[in-house]
C-alpha cells in the first residue's frame, strides 16, 4: 500500500491510499479533520475498511495442498 497525505488550508487532511504495489487496482481517498498526525492515526482503520469493502479484489492467501493453514 502506498500513501499520500496532504494537509488542506481548511484544517482537514486528505489521505489517499493505493494498493497497486500489491497488484490490486484500487485507489481510495478520504478527508480527516485535523493534521497529518490525525490522518496517520485514522489510517489503519481506513485501510482495513477498504480491504474489507473491496475484499473481492484482494487475492486470498495460499493454503498448503490438502490442509488448512493455521
Amino acid at each position: 500500500m502506498t500513501l499520500n497525505i496532504v494537509e488542506n488550508p481548511d484544517g482537514t487532511t486528505t489521505v489517499t491510499i493505493d494498493f497497486i504495489d500489491e497488484d490490486v487496482e484500487l485507489q481510495c481517498e478520504t478527508t480527516v479533520k485535523g493534521d497529518t498526525s490525525a490522518a496517520l492515526a485514522y489510517l489503519p482503520f481506513f485501510a482495513q475498511d477498504m480491504r474489507r469493502n473491496f475484499a473481492d479484489l484482494f487475492p486470498l492467501p495460499e493454503t498448503p495442498e490438502g490442509g488448512i493453514e493455521i
